[in-house]
């Protein structure tokens, strides 16, 4: 069985004013299920630690109030640890989780890590702006969790080459992006994940981590043509376009 990484957004049911995407809410019975069918999970940092190519790896995007639930059930139950990449700039803003918050959870053994520093799309941005998302969003992490932050993963899954660039050169050392795809070497800088989506079953999640399960490859194709269309029509036209299809947004 191949590692996995799974990114995950919120969960459980989003109040009216929330400014989570629910299309990427995750319901707790089915998270709780998602952890008894795994077992264990694991944090890139941990799978990093133990040089580990297989495995559940978990990671949070977004920072949102209900991962401190999420992160709490993980260590108190026993499952193991997990990233939750955050945006310094939003910490403490309603639905957000507060640096205390963080605190708990690094505490417990969870990894917090570098979403940006106020989840503009990196590849917007012109080069003095893109260091600075990059460099002060670690720093600030660093400052008030008092733990390393070494990996990034792009707000939207939204990158370019100077963002790769950058990021080494700024100490990161993985990205973690929204490209689907099983991991071939948990230290390549630049990591694959799996979309945890409001449909998702657990079932279809686990499969990934199958090399019969073909099923990736559409993930992949999909994924090849939504960003040709973000790069076609730009990220801003194609954040108001997905929300008109999909029934409106926040």
């Amino acid at each position: 069985m191949a590692a996995v990484i799974y990114m995950l957004h919120a969960i459980g049911e989003l109040e009216s004013d929330d400014w989570a995407d629910p299309h990427y809410g995750f319901s707790r019975e089915k998270f709780i299920e998602f952890l008894n069918k795994a077992k264990s999970v694991k944090s890139i940092k941990q799978a990093q630690s133990e040089n580990s190519n297989q495995g559940c790896i978990m990671t949070f995007d977004d920072g949102h109030i209900s991962n401190y639930w999420a992160g709490k059930y993980i260590a108190e139950n026993g499952y193991g640890s997990a990233d939750f990449f955050i945006n310094p700039a939003k910490v403490g803003l309603p639905y957000y989780m507060s640096w205390q918050q963080l605190n708990e959870l690094s505490a417990l053994g969870m990894s917090i890590q570098s979403h940006g520093l106020d989840h503009s799309f990196l590849s917007d941005l012109d080069d003095e702006n893109l260091i600075y998302q990059l460099s002060e969003s670690k720093k600030l992490i660093e400052t008030n969790l008092n733990q390393r932050v070494t990996i990034l993963a792009p707000p939207g899954g939204r990158y370019d080459k100077r963002t790769v660039v950058e990021a080494r050169g700024l100490g990161y050392q993985t990205m973690s992006i929204s490209k689907p795809g099983r991991v071939r070497d948990i230290n390549d800088f630049l990591q694959p994940r799996i979309a945890v989506m409001k449909n998702s079953s657990v079932e279809q999640l686990l499969a990934n981590q199958s090399h019969l399960n073909h099923k990736i490859i559409f993930q992949q194709v999909k994924y090849s043509g939504l960003k040709l269309g973000k790069r076609i029509i730009g990220n801003e036209r194609y954040e108001k376009l997905r929300w008109f299809i999909l029934g409106g947004g926040k």
